[in-house]
């Protein structure tokens, strides 16, 4: 018997209660997520060379865009990096720094050249801090594993967090001026929403085009 490559796993149509469940899980986790208008919690995270990045000093020289993805087990993640990267130069000439955070490094910013900065939240603590994290069924954990996933420890009887996909777009004082929190990690970056959020704040980019030109 063939054994299915990971995408083949990933993309399969959920056919049976426990799959079902994981859909409905996900949706009202989502629902709680951090939306427009909310403050974003501060957070310190390590990036790929082991530099601590933190938010406020990102915050200080501009916008900042946040693009959490489950991370490299999941293949729909490595899409959603690489098309968010792509995205990069017109974030920055947009006046806004772009950073992705996830469980685990993908590495493919080196070994491909994409020019996007990862962070690492091994445990989760941003993600969850966001309300980024939905507990999934126990019929679909074995199907996770074998992907490779491996959930963080759990803080309460029965916890087994899965990352829910999300951008968000803060403003200079850390305020969500975008959240896009998608329940379904299948779905395309969503490019356009992102920078139709950027170029409504004008008087942000042209800031921070100042701070640059003086350094």
């Amino acid at each position: 018997m063939t054994t299915p490559d990971r995408k083949t796993l990933e993309t399969v149509a959920p056919t049976n209660a426990d799959a079902e469940l994981a859909i409905a899980a996900t949706k009202d986790a989502a629902s709680l997520a951090l939306h427009a208008g909310m403050k974003a919690p501060l957070f310190t995270l390590p990036d790929a060379s082991g530099e601590l990045v933190r938010l406020e000093d990102l915050l200080a020289a501009g916008p900042v865009v946040l693009h959490f993805v489950r991370g490299a087990w999941c293949t729909f993640s490595d899409q959603s990096l690489s098309d968010f990267a792509t995205t990069q130069r017109e974030v920055s000439e947009l006046g806004a720094e772009a950073v992705a955070i996830a469980p685990a490094l993908f590495g493919t910013s080196a070994s491909l050249g994409l020019p996007i900065r990862e962070l690492q939240d091994a445990d989760m603590r941003v993600a969850r801090q966001f309300g980024l994290g939905f507990t999934l069924p126990t019929g679909l954990r074995p199907r996770y594993e074998s992907l490779g996933y491996v959930p963080p420890p759990a803080r309460s009887p029965g916890e087994w967090l899965v990352p829910i996909p999300a951008t968000y777009v803060l403003d200079r004082q850390g305020t969500v001026v975008l959240a896009l929190v998608d329940a379904d990690y299948r779905n395309p970056f969503d490019r356009d929403s992102l920078l139709t959020a950027l170029k409504s704040m004008p008087a942000k980019r042209a800031t921070r085009r100042a701070l640059v030109t003086r350094r």
